[in-house]
This record gives C-alpha cells, sequence and structure tokens, in this order.
C-alpha cells in the first residue's frame, strides 16, 4: 500500500529507529507550516512498512519530542494500522505559535 508522497507538511520514517531525525523534521515542519503529520512505518516512498510497537514505543516518541523540541509542543501520537500494518501518526498543529517571537529548535543531542 502507497499512502502517498512526502512533501514539507508531511515526512515518512521507516522506523522508530529514526526518531532523532524525526524530531528534527518535526521542527522543521512547525517552523515553515504550524501544522503537518510524520509517520513511522512507512518508506520515503509512501510504501507502508509498519514496525514492531511495544508497550513504551508511543511513550518513546512522547518523550524524545518533549525532550528535543522548545517551546514545548503537545502532538498527538496514535498507533494505526495502514495495510494491516501497524504504525505511528505523530500530528502536529501550532495551537499558540512560536514562543516569544521566537522558532521551534531541537535541544540538545536529538
Amino acid at each position: 500500500m502507497n499512502i502517498g508522497r512526502e512533501s514539507e507538511i508531511l515526512e515518512f520514517k521507516k522506523t522508530t529507529g529514526e526518531l532523532s531525525e524525526g524530531v528534527i523534521s518535526i521542527a522543521s515542519i512547525l517552523n515553515k507550516h504550524g501544522s503537518g503529520e510524520l509517520y513511522f512505518g512507512v518508506r520515503n516512498d509512501g510504501i507502508v512498512l509498519g514496525q514492531q510497537i511495544g508497550e513504551s514505543t508511543l511513550r518513546d516518541v512522547s518523550q524524545a519530542i518533549a525532550a528535543h523540541i522548545d517551546p514545548k509542543i503537545f502532538p498527538t501520537i496514535e498507533l494505526l494500522y495502514l495495510d494491516d500494518k501497524p504504525c505511528i501518526q505523530v500530528g502536529l498543529v501550532d495551537r499558540e505559535g512560536p514562543a516569544f517571537g521566537g522558532h521551534w529548535i531541537v535541544t540538545r543531542d536529538a
């Protein structure tokens, strides 16, 4: 199954093994567009691979975002099945805008 093409507001990562890169993508999407989506378990060309999801996987994604994005954001992080394969969708919405007129930044080593 192919769910489309990456764009400036839609990013795909094969697995949460690319979580650091995902955090950087989140900051980039928010800085330029203010909202977007990121999927784990999908190749760059939109082919759904799925990924292994353990009991702490969603929490790990949430904690990485909280630890490395400033100012804080509150994305939706959901397990969903695409083509019967487990994937993670991170929904990004800028409700307040950048704090102090600044931009979202990745803090420390993501």
